[in-house]
């Protein structure tokens, strides 16, 4: 990954993706687990 590239904004974009990103797949995995309220 290149973060010279797009400088501080591309690297905030990357981690804000992954961030929404692993809220999703924690999500889907506690939807499919039993016994979870979600």
């Amino acid at each position: 990954m290149a973060f010279n590239e797009g400088g501080m904004a591309s690297g905030l974009l990357i981690i804000a993706v992954s961030i929404v990103f692993a809220a999703g797949f924690g999500f889907l995995v506690l939807h499919f687990i039993p016994g979870t309220p979600f």
